[in-house]
């Protein structure tokens, strides 16, 4: 067999493929809101916004392709099933724990109650759910056809909300206290978008198999290549949003919700005629993100654990998925929070000590590094549970940069050199 190289319309073509897995609609509401919580400072709480989201994005392709998406290699120095576990926690957050049941809360959030505001919550949510079971049980191309004209007519309003807000003028944007980088990073993880290289740099990488890319140098290449780009056009994205987000403080109301402030904004700049059509993209880019998720978290599922079928993990995801969407968007965030602070920290660890890894870092590296990080962001979870006043989140409050919510980077610095001085002792005294 001919090895096929690489050619730059194969690599655009794949990483405009990756923009739109990772570009969820659900995921439009979180940059006007930080915008309009950061005053001023908009640029700094996008710069952390971009960090967990965009920059993790690449990291987190980066490291599963060097692994060939092998995640029992990819965290077998943890233990022998640690990979897999990640990846089935992952898939299980970014599918019917958080991320589906948004997709069901933001349709009829920022698609229904702008034009329908009586319409019943839980009707809704189950005629939605109903129509992502049926197909996702019977594998419809529908709506990965629709969806390839939803991005681009999804971007295009998009362009047209950004630069309309960006020429807004007359506004003048308040200073407001807090810290905007550590606001705009934490922010980032509800878009859960970086825990999703896990899962899906396999798509990206079987993609480029298919095409005839066989070389490891050459598929490492391309999956870079193709990161860079989607990287690139979710910072655009994420950063224009954060700006009109910023500079809707003339007409929006600081404590409204995330979605009454895209829909405020969108009310706004764009006019009604638009905001229904956007309200109707944003609604199926919902109901087709959501279809794909629970398709890979019951394929991911039904391969990992094959005593049920991928029907039985369909209909599990689905149900779950309806009961929590009932809650709305803002609740499910509430939930969210503490899960994600536990989660990220470990994930975003295990994606740097495999960048670092060229096959000379020892396992008890990374359990030293996995456990103390661990143990960093379980206080951060417990706190965010409101269990603030306890000896052990005291403790882990009085570590460097904790007021920021960035320890974690401290102790996983001070936890890998310790881990290296360790072993390099240990091969010494042996």
């Amino acid at each position: 067999m001919n090895e096929t190289k690489l050619d730059t319309k194969q690599i655009i073509i794949s990483g405009f493929a990756l923009f739109a897995i990772f570009f969820g609609a659900g995921n439009l509401i979180f940059p006007p809101f930080l915008g309009l919580n950061s005053g001023d400072e908009w640029f700094l709480a996008s710069l952390g916004f971009n960090l967990s989201d965009s920059l993790l994005i690449l990291l987190g392709t980066l490291a599963i392709s060097a692994r060939l998406a092998n995640l029992t290699a990819f965290g077998n120095k943890v233990s022998k099933n640690f990979g897999s576990i990640v990846s089935l926690v992952c898939i299980t957050l970014v599918g019917p724990l958080l991320s589906i049941p948004r997709t069901g809360a933001t349709t009829f959030e920022v698609g229904v109650m702008p034009f329908y505001p009586d319409f019943n919550k839980v009707l809704f949510s189950f005629l939605f759910f109903s129509l992502v079971y049926v197909l996702t049980i019977n594998g419809s191309k529908v709506i990965d056809r629709v969806g390839k004209y939803l991005t681009p007519v999804l971007l295009l309003i998009l362009a047209i909300l950004i630069i309309k807000g960006i020429t807004y003028s007359g506004v003048s944007l308040n200073s407001l206290p807090g810290n905007k980088l550590s606001l705009g990073f934490i922010e980032g993880y509800q878009t859960m978008d970086s825990l999703g290289p896990v899962f899906t740099t396999s798509i990206i990488l079987n993609d480029f198999r298919n095409k005839g890319i066989t070389k490891q140098d050459d598929l490492i290449r391309a999956t870079i290549y193709s990161g860079l780009i989607a990287v690139f056009g979710l910072i655009i994205v994420y950063t224009g949003l954060t700006y009109i987000g910023a500079k809707s403080i003339s007409f929006a109301d600081p404590n409204m919700t995330r979605t009454n402030l895209f829909i405020t904004i969108a009310q706004n700049l764009l006019g009604r005629n638009v905001q229904i059509a956007l309200s109707l993209v944003v609604g199926f880019a919902c109901l087709s993100t959501a279809i794909g998720l629970l398709s890979a978290f019951a394929t991911i599922f039904s391969e990992s654990l094959p005593r049920f079928s991928y029907t039985f993990y369909v209909r599990l995801g689905v149900i779950v998925s309806f009961i929590l969407s009932i809650l709305g968007v803002e609740r499910i965030m509430e939930i969210s929070i503490p899960i994600l602070l536990f989660v990220y920290p470990i994930v975003i660890s295990l994606y740097i000590l495999n960048l670092l890894d060229k096959g000379n870092i020892s396992p008890l590296v990374y359990k030293i590094v996995i456990i103390a990080v661990g143990l960093v962001s379980l206080a951060d979870s417990i706190n965010a549970l409101g269990f603030a006043d306890n000896f052990y989140v005291n403790t882990m409050a009085r570590l460097p940069l904790a007021a920021s919510g960035f320890s974690f980077i401290f102790v996983f610095v001070i936890s890998l050199l310790i881990g290296l001085i360790v072993t390099k002792n240990k091969k010494e005294i042996d």
